[in-house]
């Protein structure tokens, strides 16, 4: 009687110690090898990394420009990052740092509000088409300006960038006054 008990508990044991196998050999499937098989497995278009170029308002002003930087990481589909837009005229400029999270569906990118654990956060959304396989993003971008309260649309687009540091354009009338002073000395 004794020898029963002890294969029963013996195979109790086994019994528990091969769930406890399989359980991890899943959990190390299903957190590991299947993400990776995906990410090998997927032939969409890549556009993770830097971003920049120049937006376009929808009543352009003399002197005006907007410049736009985007910074992604992107998993399959969904896409996370950092929206930069630069509002600059003849005297100043304003800065907006805005984190989006969006998804790529048929050639377009959608994008929106991060959940960055702000109460408030800064709202944009942006419809962008892929061109070229990811050369470029083109398309409309709505936002909150948070200084002035109101919702601002542009027509954006931009192109890979190889550092992430925004130019630093300067109005023509600038340069032109600078070269005009430098003349008269």
């Amino acid at each position: 009687m004794e020898e029963k008990v002890l294969y029963v508990a013996l195979g109790a044991c086994a019994a528990v110690l091969a769930t406890f196998i399989l359980l991890i050999l899943g959990d190390l499937w299903f957190q590991t090898v299947l993400p990776l098989w995906r990410r090998w497995r997927y032939r969409g278009v890549n556009i993770s990394g830097g971003w920049k170029g120049l937006g376009t308002d929808q009543v352009p002003a003399p002197g005006e420009w907007t410049e736009v930087g985007l910074s992604f990481a992107q998993e399959m589909q969904d896409v996370r990052g950092l929206l930069w837009i630069r509002r600059c005229c003849a005297d100043r400029c304003e800065e907006l740092h805005l984190p989006v999270a969006g998804r790529i569906v048929g050639g377009y990118l959608a994008l929106g509000p991060s959940e960055a654990g702000e109460e408030v956060p800064p709202l944009a959304s942006a419809l962008l088409k892929i061109d070229g396989r990811g050369a470029s993003l083109n398309g409309q971008l709505l936002y909150r300006d948070e200084a002035t309260g109101t919702v601002e649309g542009i027509q954006m687009s931009v192109h890979r960038a190889a550092s992430m540091a925004l130019p630093r354009l300067r109005p023509i009338a600038l340069q032109a006054g600078g070269l005009a002073t430098a003349a008269g000395d």
